[in-house]
């Protein structure tokens, strides 16, 4: 095998406006592009983009990393993945750090074999996929404007951000989105582990009348959701609970949740997510592969792992139009509220 190098180019990405969410207000998205190039030229390319907040390393931790990181591949082209697997071992605590140099190896192999992603991983993609559309926490004029936007560009998925400080106002946000909505458009919210078990009962017993499709993340860990399962109407899907196997074949195990939001970038990049998603459909549970407002590069790896699940349900693959500048211009545009791969 050629001798492969290794570089990271830092990249920052400014969004046009703030994007709030009950734990966090991003402005910005800091990263690396992962580069790998081999003596003959062939190249591969991956996206580390930290967000602390919501559960990967920090963007030092992974600029330490990188700095003393000493690249010695070994890959078994015969046992791909488990062999990809034991080279990404030591960043098993970095998932942000693993999901680009992961990115980065795909890639490079899908062009060195000529090989397709998709047959590299023995899994069968999707053509289009469908995506929500993703409100944050903002004012009742904004909200308005962007439901309009939503809706008139075909979205029949809307993902509300809940976790205000006052719940009437979350409760008048998704009052107002399935008056204006109507019936035919699901509304799934968020509250980024805002509320206690008990304010999380509370508020989601209220809102049960306006058929909400899931609430993602209602409060902060595995232990807290056993205190509200079976105590609403409402399914509930956990995100932040899920950074590993482990976490998610306990909420499998014990039933905690009927949907499993998956983020590439915060679950160490495809394999790890793919993993977690084969197990969910085992057991009849519902997946979501959502990004982490990473770069173009990043998106790409997400849109990929939703087409191999190819399960008819939309994903949170749309905030490419949140930066004033992305690292290349987005190859993977929605249109009506989808994204065709071709």
């Amino acid at each position: 095998m050629n001798k492969i190098s290794l570089k990271y180019v830092p990249y920052s990405l400014k969004l046009k406006s703030p994007f709030l969410t009950a734990k966090s207000k991003i402005t910005v998205r800091k990263g690396f592009v992962i580069s790998l190039c081999d003596d003959s030229g062939v190249k591969g390319f991956g996206d580390t983009a930290p967000l602390p907040d919501f559960g990967s390393e920090s963007y030092d931790e992974a600029l330490k990393f990188f700095y003393n990181f000493k690249f010695n591949l070994k890959i078994n082209l015969d046992d791909f993945e488990n062999s990809l697997d034991q080279n990404l071992q030591q960043m098993k605590k970095l998932p942000a750090t693993r999901h680009g140099l992961e990115q980065a190896l795909l890639n490079y192999f899908s062009v060195k074999t000529k090989i397709p992603l998709n047959e590299l991983l023995n899994r069968k993609a999707a053509k289009d996929i469908k995506v929500n559309g993703i409100i944050g926490i903002t004012t009742r004029s904004k909200l308005i404007v962007k439901v309009e936007e939503f809706l008139v560009s075909g979205y029949t998925t809307l993902k509300v951000k809940v976790g205000r400080d006052d719940f009437k106002n979350d409760f008048e946000a998704i009052e107002y989105i399935r008056s204006k909505a109507g019936d035919n458009v699901k509304i799934r919210i968020d509250a980024n582990c805002k509320w206690t078990p008990a304010k999380a009962v509370k508020n989601l017993k209220s809102l049960e009348k306006f058929n909400i499709e899931y609430c993602e993340q209602p409060v902060k860990n595995i232990s807290h959701f056993i205190k509200i399962q079976n105590k609403t109407k409402i399914p509930l899907a956990a995100d932040e609970s899920i950074r590993s196997l482990q976490d998610a074949q306990k909420i499998i195990e014990e039933k905690l949740a009927q949907v499993l939001i998956l983020k590439p970038m915060m679950l160490g990049g495809i394999l790890n997510t793919l993993r977690i998603a084969d197990l969910a459909k085992k057991n009849k549970l519902k997946v979501i592969i959502t990004t982490s407002f990473e770069s173009a590069l990043g998106r790409s790896f997400a849109i990929l792992a939703a087409s191999f699940l190819d399960n008819g349900l939309a994903h949170g693959l749309g905030t490419a139009g949140y930066f004033q500048k992305d690292i290349f211009e987005d190859p993977y545009p929605v249109k009506n509220g989808i994204i065709s791969l071709g």
